[in-house]
């Protein structure tokens, strides 16, 4: 079988393409890794924090849920994302 000079070129394209695309997943799935690493911490440093804030303050304005949602809700829209 012959290969001419055009459809190797596209192969070679192709694999290029291929390539490129394979990096670009390859580096989403670590902003991916990332961000959730990031969320669980916060979320541990959150935790921490509240437990810590309740024991000085039990009737603190940031130790009711609803409250803390407010905050979030607001902060959330602000980026101009909807909550799900």
């Amino acid at each position: 079988m012959t290969i001419d000079g055009y459809t190797l070129g596209l192969a070679e394209r192709n694999a290029k393409t291929a390539d490129s695309w394979q990096n670009y997943a390859r580096q989403l799935e670590q902003q991916l890794v990332n961000a959730k690493a990031g969320l669980e911490a916060m979320t541990t440093l959150k935790n921490v924090a509240l437990t810590e804030l309740a024991k000085l303050d039990p009737n603190h304005y940031l130790t009711v849920q609803e409250n803390r949602q407010k905050i979030i809700d607001t902060a959330y829209g602000t980026y101009g994302k909807p909550r799900p």
